[in-house]
């Protein structure tokens, strides 16, 4: 491969995701899984019902922001880290099953990645208050079932971590009533909002 061949399919892999899912992970997005990894925004809510793939999505798409964005942090949260850890376990299985990402790998602990281009990926329980987040800068953060977190820890911990980078936020969660920053801000005009039903669906993809 000549240089410029490789520069262009460094920069391809860097640009679309879905087709560093593809061509990296041997990952096939259904389509509506497609439409989540190609959105660029910086606010992303998604509302899906359980079994239809959503965490294997938000990972691929996490994998995607780490490899191709250098001395980044991701921190994957949620209310518990057993939930934190259900992303996280996917993560580190497409990282570790693919032997080029594997050896970028430079540090690995049961809730820490880090890469060679000095990005690192974290998960973290948020608790009843933030306690643990505290402390943490970050250029993408994963709320994992969202609608169950705390909306003060939303509001008063995450987002203001992500100021000071003009990082992006992600949640995603299956439905859970009205009274919560989740819901108000999949009904926000101003940020990419997905739903998808599980009766939507012809094929459930875990």
């Amino acid at each position: 491969m000549k240089i410029n061949e490789f520069k262009d399919l460094r920069e391809k892999l860097r640009q679309d995701a879905i087709y560093f899912a593809e061509a990296v992970l041997g990952f096939h997005p259904f389509s509506y899984q497609a439409e989540l990894l190609r959105s660029g925004s910086k606010r992303i809510v998604a509302c899906w019902a359980r079994q239809t793939g959503k965490t294997t999505a938000i990972a691929v798409k996490v994998i995607h922001f780490a490899f191709t964005n250098s001395k980044t942090t991701t921190l994957i949260v949620s209310r518990g880290l057993r939930q934190s850890m259900i992303m996280f376990n996917v993560v580190e299985h497409f990282v570790m099953i693919h032997p080029v990402l594997q050896k970028s790998v430079v540090k690995s602990t049961r809730t820490l990645i880090q890469l060679s281009n000095g990005s690192q990926i974290i998960a973290l329980p948020c608790g009843p208050d933030g306690a643990s987040l505290r402390g943490y800068t970050a250029d993408l953060v994963v709320m994992d079932e969202a609608a169950f977190m705390p909306e003060e820890v939303i509001l008063r911990v995450i987002f203001p971590m992500l100021a000071t980078t003009n990082g992006a936020a992600i949640m995603l969660s299956t439905p859970w009533g009205r009274d919560h920053v989740f819901y108000r801000s999949f009904k926000n005009p101003n940020y990419w909002s997905q739903q998808v039903r599980a009766e939507e669906l012809s094929l459930i993809h875990i």
